[in-house]
């Protein structure tokens, strides 16, 4: 497997592996036109190029030998919702493509992540986690992850079932004050 940082150069490539990664996952959650809209919302030209242009957002392009299989995005500063807590690292997408899942994939995205914040010295990393996801939340916790709090999603095109959300977040003891 390798963890690449994405730049502008890698825009086309970001978005076909962020809809590939996407869409056998969640397309099933959002209603008519809603999974059009959110890929555009995620993985539209303006939208990366915008993201890849600001300085507190990473996006990395997983691959292994034959093909890109997974995306990550982190905020590199952005408070911890319902907290005063600003030095924390905000994990806003985590996918990959269907067929890797069970493979580690996630949890070498995950201490990639948790490597990102140390380096940065962030007291956190988190998450916001569909409360329907019982696997990977239950991944997340096994990562050192707790719940924090409960939101819901207002995308108007996301079907109520799935507008439940959790904030999960983990606390690095070692670089706090």
């Amino acid at each position: 497997m390798k963890i690449r940082k994405a730049g502008l150069s890698d825009l086309r490539e970001l978005r076909d592996i962020g809809i590939k990664s996407y869409l056998p996952h969640y397309a099933q959650m959002w209603k008519s036109g809603g999974v059009e809209w959110y890929m555009n919302r995620c993985f539209g030209d303006e939208v990366l190029q915008n993201e890849l242009g600001d300085t507190n957002v990473e996006y990395y392009i997983i691959s292994s030998e034959q093909e890109n299989i997974g995306v990550l995005k982190l905020v590199l500063r952005k408070t911890l919702p319902d907290s005063n807590v600003e030095n924390a690292l905000y994990l806003e997408k985590i996918y990959f493509v269907k067929e890797w899942t069970g493979k580690g994939i996630g949890r070498e995205f995950l201490n990639f992540a948790f490597d990102r914040a140390k380096e940065l010295n962030c007291d956190y990393v988190w998450l916001v986690a569909m409360d329907t996801a019982e696997k990977p939340i239950a991944a997340y916790q096994k990562a050192g992850f707790s719940i924090h709090s409960r939101k819901r999603l207002d995308f108007e095109l996301l079907k109520d079932e799935y507008k439940g959300t959790f904030v999960m977040k983990k606390y690095f003891k070692t670089n706090a004050n």
